[in-house]
């Protein structure tokens, strides 16, 4: 049995993380093509830093006399790929539907044994939880099947999936909550 049914709903992560994906579902519905490009410009910006950090390690150590071969190489493929995603964000972005469609499906995947815990055990949070379920393998199917026409619809159903994960996860944890005040396993109350 999974930890946030068994007590584990008193932990503030389990009511913060699904606040922080219905907050970040909102620009992604309002703005797609705004946060398309804003991601790449995260994604270069994180790949410079990797690459200015890859490089000063280097020649600092060129400096003492060492040799970090790898450090150079590292730094100068993530400069590159800075580069590419700064400037090429229109082809990353064509192909992000795939990659978000797989990880929609993983997502439902890795929720599957907690929906079958959460009817198994009669939970009263069980809709939200299957909902939470499905609608990540739903979204997931429709974008791997046509990945190269949704990169805008895509990144709005992503903050539409992304509220109603969340809307759906803290019910969840919520009725979680509840119950593992009202019925705490660990005093006795439920099993005598």
């Amino acid at each position: 049995m999974f930890v946030s049914f068994s007590g584990g709903g008193r932990r503030p992560d389990s009511i913060l993380i699904p606040i922080l994906y219905m907050v970040f579902g909102i620009p992604l519905i309002l703005y797609p093509g705004m946060t398309g490009r804003l991601f790449c410009l995260a994604l270069s910006i994180g790949a410079f830093v990797y690459a200015f950090a890859q490089l000063l390690r280097y020649f600092r150590a060129k400096r003492r006399g060492w040799t970090y071969t790898s450090d150079k190489l590292l730094g100068i493929l993530f400069l590159i790929i800075g580069l590419f995603c700064l400037f090429g964000w229109r082809i990353i972005l064509s192909f992000l539907p795939v990659m978000l469609g797989i990880l929609l499906l993983i997502d439902a995947l890795a929720r599957l044994p907690m929906t079958i815990d959460a009817f198994q055990l009669g939970l009263p949070g069980r809709v939200p939880v299957l909902v939470s379920t499905l609608l990540p393998l739903i979204l997931g199917i429709i974008m791997l099947m046509d990945p190269f026409g949704v990169t805008s619809m895509l990144i709005r159903f992503f903050g539409i999936g992304l509220i109603a994960d969340g809307a759906c996860a803290l019910v969840a944890a919520l009725y979680a909550r509840r119950d593992s005040h009202s019925d705490d396993p660990w005093n006795g109350s439920r099993y005598r």
